[in-house]
């Protein structure tokens, strides 16, 4: 048989259109996956990530199980290997000399890659391609140098969402009986799905019970979430529509990101109405389980201005796109603000549109007139001070202070005859002469303008209508997370069209920060992790080493996470 298979292997790698009947389906269906992926067929090739991250659920829960196994099976020529979702090796057990130093010489160890595109056909990378248990004996491999193992890989898959997160391969010399090996693996991936149901259900039932604890407490809306779960009361089913749920959901996730007991939060909802959120984490001893959200809704009070605007009044705004609630509540208060000439502070996170939406809502409602950007002084701060001076004093224009929380404290503002508004949080001197605000929600909470976003930003970076995207690549944008918002949505479609100047852009034209996140969208505390990075190094002068301390990080943690996040 192995005679046999090994002939078929060579007829398949010589280009023969029949290798034979003695392939296995589910060997030839890999061999050919192997070959459109360009895998060497006679060397070993593992791409390598030093210092794998081995604190994570999968490899918590794997560690007893893998203990009880490795001991049973010592002086076996037995090895038994834990990987992730993409195949990357985060624990190996051998008893026997001979069998490591093997497996060491085809690179079958803790932090290389074992997945199909890289290697070819084997237990790993063929079990997370397929979603099955797989089993590859000898000459099966499509890489010759495995042509001395028989390896069992078996998925694990998470208890709640049923999505693949490791596989559990057991290796050992070629022409060992299938049958016992595969089983071996399916037993022991089965035992440790059991330990992640058992940490899944503590984690679970820390966050229940916070939850029934603030429901005991209150009779208003109450939210409670974390990666798998999402629990609401009936207060806030019945007061809130599923639409502003899910704003809610997503501002919820956002606060989450700093660990602050009793946080709170305020959100104007599409509606007109505002939501107070308060927040409770829940733990589970020194990990978070997830957490608990007290929110009020109060309606706010009638503005008269808004019957002077349009319902949908980004239609009517030169160089905006988007239409969607959150994005029209935004350009709704600015106009109303404008209308009556206040004051007001315009907030969001980096690259949300807020200087391009006050641009294009002076010049609708004061086409002509002054409209200056002034960032803070960076140098001379009297020239910095006379300069402003002089814009304020241009009657009827516009004047935006950005980075409002580097401006000085002591400046002087009253008596402009500019309208002046402010990014970002000013100084609490100058906050009392901006009685309103408006906030510019993050790319993620208006995600249903991107087509229109898309379209609009396609337009202006090739000056027409000769590039397009394909339906399944903005269902691909639609999934991620944008942390960079709009600005990093240009970016990347700036990119793209490099490499695709005409023509319909597809999922594979995009870049690798796009890629990377291709078969699902970040956990809500994945995400929280990669804006503490950003935010990390933002504040570090994109120095990856100051920001793996400033957030308590181990410098090859950090280095491993901005490439498995796309940060750039």
């Amino acid at each position: 048989m192995e005679t046999d298979v090994s002939r078929a292997r060579d007829r398949f790698l010589s280009g023969a259109d029949e290798p034979g009947t003695d392939v296995r389906q589910t060997i030839l269906a890999s061999w050919e996956r192997s070959r459109e992926s360009g895998v060497d067929a006679d060397r070993i090739l593992a791409p390598f990530i030093r210092d794998p991250d081995l604190e994570t659920p999968l490899v918590r829960s794997a560690a007893p199980v893998l203990d009880g196994l490795h001991e049973q099976l010592r002086g076996e020529a037995v090895s038994i290997i834990l990987t992730d979702h993409t195949g990357l090796v985060l624990d190996r057990r051998g008893s026997t000399n001979q069998m490591t130093q093997a497996l060491d010489d085809v690179q079958l160890m803790p932090g290389f890659s074992y997945a199909e595109r890289f290697v070819g056909t084997n237990g790993i990378g063929t079990a997370i391609s397929s979603g099955l248990p797989a089993f590859v004996d000898g000459r099966e491999h499509y890489t010759g140098e495995l042509g001395k193992f028989a390896c069992a890989g078996t998925p694990i898959r998470h208890p709640v969402r049923g999505t693949v997160m490791g596989v559990l391969d057991i290796t050992t010399w070629s022409q060992t009986p299938g049958p016992m090996v595969t089983a071996l693996a399916s037993s022991t991936a089965r035992q440790i799905e059991a330990e992640l149901r058992n940490q899944t259900g503590q984690r679970e039932l820390a966050l229940v019970h916070e939850y029934m604890r603030i429901c005991q407490r209150t009779s208003g809306p109450v939210l409670a979430l974390n990666n798998d779960v999402v629990m609401m009361n009936d207060a806030l089913r019945h007061q809130v529509d599923p639409a502003e749920q899910q704003i809610l959901i997503g501002y919820s996730i956002d606060m989450m990101r700093v660990d602050t007991r009793q946080m709170q939060r305020t959100v104007e909802l599409p509606s007109g109405r505002t939501a107070h959120l308060r927040y409770s984490p829940a733990s589970m001893g020194s990990a978070l389980a997830g957490g608990v959200f007290r929110i009020r809704i109060e309606r706010s009070a009638p503005t008269p201005l808004r019957l002077l605007l349009p319902q949908r009044s980004t239609l009517l705004l030169p160089g905006l796109a988007g239409s969607g609630p959150a994005w029209s509540k935004a350009v709704e208060q600015c106009m109303t603000y404008f209308v009556s000439r206040d004051w007001f502070i315009v907030e969001g996170e980096p690259g949300t549109g807020k200087l391009s939406l006050l641009r294009a809502v002076h010049q609708h409602r004061s086409p002509g007139r002054h409209f200056r950007v002034v960032e803070p002084p960076a140098g001379d701060e009297a020239a910095w001070r006379a300069e402003l001076a002089a814009c304020l004093a241009v009657p009827e224009g516009t004047v935006v202070l950005t980075r409002a929380h580097e401006l000085p404290s002591d400046l002087a503002l009253v008596g402009a005859a500019s309208r002046v508004v402010v990014t970002g949080t000013p100084a609490p001197m100058l906050r009392s002469l901006f009685p309103r605000a408006v906030e510019v929600p993050a790319l993620r909470h208006h995600i249903d303008d991107l087509p229109d976003l898309v379209s609009h930003l396609l337009r202006q970076l090739t000056k027409g209508d000769e590039v397009t995207c394909s339906p399944s690549t903005l269902a691909h944008l639609a999934r991620l997370d944008w942390p960079g918002n709009i600005s990093q949505l240009r970016r990347v479609l700036a990119t793209t069209i490099r490499r695709r100047p005409r023509g319909v852009i597809e999922v594979d034209d995009l870049p690798p920060e796009c890629r990377s996140v291709t078969h699902r969208r970040l956990t809500p505390l994945e995400a929280l992790e990669r804006d503490a990075i950003i935010t990390a190094l933002a504040d570090n002068d994109e120095n990856p080493t100051k920001a793996a301390q400033a957030i308590g990080m181990s410098r090859a943690t950090i280095y491993r996470k901005i490439r498995q996040y796309g940060i750039q």
